[in-house]
Order: C-alpha cells, then structure tokens, then sequence
C-alpha cells in the first residue's frame, strides 16, 4: 500500500468498523478508535487518562481467542479477540475484537434444541432398532392404561449387559437376541446408562421369569465361544393398579439397580 500520512492513518483507524485497540510494550494502553469506545460505552472514559487498565477493562487484554467480559451496567458479552505484533515494536500489539455474543446465544440455544431433540427420539441413537427411553415411555403408557382397565398382565423387565472387552460390540449382540427371543407385540428399548427395556405385552411377573431364565441359558451359551464372559442383570416389575408408565418405568430400573448388588443377578420389584 502506498505511504499514507500520518493523519490519513489514523482517519483509517478512528473510521474502521471493528474495535480496535493499540497496547504498547510497557503493557499500557496506547490508543483505540471509535469502534472500541462505542463497544465500551461509558467505560471509555476510564481509558482517557488512565495509566492502567481499570478492572473493569482489563479482562479485554487476557489470553486467549474468546474473552468473557461484564459491561458497567452487568450486561455479559463474548468477544472473538485477534491480535498482530507491530513491527516497529515487537511487545506492542494490535488487539482487534468482533462481539459474537449473539452467535454464542444462537449455538446454545441449537445445542440445546439438539440436545433436547435426541432426549426425545424415539428411537435409540446408537442401536436404532430399538427404541429410546422416551419412546419406550411414550409407548408404555397406553399399554398401562389398557392393563388396568382391562386388567390384563403387563410385565417390565430391564437387562443390564457387562464385558469389559467390548461393550458395543456385546450390546449389539444383545440386542439381536432380545429381538429374536421376544414376540413381535413385545417392545424392546436402551436407555442413556445402554441398559435394555423390555415391555412385555400380556405377561404376567412369573412369566417375565422365565424368559429372564432363556435368556439367561443363551447368554451362558454365548460365554462359552466369547473372550470374556458377559455378565448380565435383570430387574423385573409386573403392572400394578395404580401405576403409570414413569412409576413403572422407575420401579423397574430401582430392581435393576438392586440386582446389581446381589448375587443371583436378578430382583423383583414388588
């Protein structure tokens, strides 16, 4: 770029549309253009015949990219910082800022909706086939409904699945037994902790049992080929009259949680 005169330059500077502010070797604040002062609002005034940062503005020349810094008035604000060495004095900078507050609010708010989408999937993220914990809630309750109106037998059964070797690889397998080993009106389901869910239309908490016990043969025949033994735990709950699909839901997971901490591997909430 042509030579500019020292007053042409600093036109430049006071008229650029991005904060700018100059920070001299000593650390002390050198100059800003109007950018800056409107970013500051009355802060500004601070910086006339200040020496030093106050406080207040001196979170705007921390480390780092993204700078968090409160406004006078309490207002927060995240600033994308950029800086570049003056030549002429390699310890002096040039600190540019960009406020991308409401970019940062736009991304949590997407992170939250996205979070709260994959919360309320129906179906399992990582085991597709099978339905989430919300689908299987949102599928149980109709199935509650019917049980005590029609008091029809509806059972509960939650299978927790261990191998230290290959978690995924084993809950896959898993699943593809709980599938075969259920009817088609039965529903099968993963939570968060990828502990299975089992809703078992038109059985009674005996009944449960006993599937509890085949699948229990063919998880032992499963061991015998396996390279490490895949342990499994089962809470088993039947539907009582005055329930609905969370009571349910919860009382089952409680007897899963109390079949991990004994011996036999299965618990029977009452």
């Amino acid at each position: 770029m042509k030579d500019l005169s020292l007053k042409t330059a600093q036109s430049l500077l006071q008229s650029c549309p991005i904060a700018l502010l100059l920070v001299g070797d000593n650390g002390k604040i050198q100059g800003y253009n109007s950018a800056f002062t409107a970013l500051l609002g009355e802060a500004a005034a601070i910086l006339e015949d200040a020496s030093q940062p106050d406080e207040l503005v001196a979170p705007l020349l921390g480390t780092g990219t993204v700078i968090h810094w409160v406004m006078p008035d309490g207002d927060e604000r995240w600033l994308a910082v950029e800086s570049i060495t003056i030549d002429e004095s390699p310890q002096a900078s040039a600190r540019f800022y960009h406020d991308v507050t409401e970019k940062l609010r736009l991304k949590n708010e997407r992170d939250a909706l996205q979070a709260e989408l994959k919360k309320q999937a129906l179906n399992d993220e990582q085991l597709p086939s099978l339905l989430s914990r919300f689908g299987i809630q949102v599928s149980l309750q109709p199935l509650v409904s019917a049980s005590r109106r029609y008091n029809s037998p509806l059972s509960l059964v939650c299978v927790s699945i261990d191998d230290a070797l290959d978690r995924d690889k084993t809950l896959k397998k898993i699943s593809y037994l709980l599938k075969d080993q259920t009817r088609w009106a039965d529903l099968v389901g993963c939570n968060a902790n990828r502990d299975f869910i089992l809703i078992l239309q038109e059985t009674t908490r005996d009944s449960a049992l006993q599937l509890v016990d085949k699948l229990l043969a063919r998880i032992t025949h499963m061991n015998e080929s396996a390279a490490s033994d895949i342990r499994a735990c089962f809470g088993v709950t039947q539907c009582q009259h005055n329930d609905d699909a969370a009571s349910m839901l919860e009382r089952a997971e409680s007897a899963l949680h109390e079949a991990r901490q004994n011996d036999s591997g299965t618990a029977i909430a009452v």
